[in-house]
């Protein structure tokens, strides 16, 4: 962990986390790498898509 990160706990519904567990695992990717890579995806398309209005 970064000296920058924070710990954060999350509630999600057991099939979204099975289903981010299941797709982290395919990707070779750790949960929460899994979860940071998919908000950060998230935040730079509204990002864009702010900018083309």
């Amino acid at each position: 962990m970064a000296p920058s990160d924070v710990q954060t706990n999350l509630r999600l519904p057991l099939e979204l986390k099975q289903w981010l567990q299941q797709q982290a695992d395919k990707a070779r990717r750790s949960l929460t790498a899994e979860v940071v890579l998919r908000l950060e995806e998230s935040r730079d398309f509204q990002k864009q898509k702010g900018q083309q209005q």
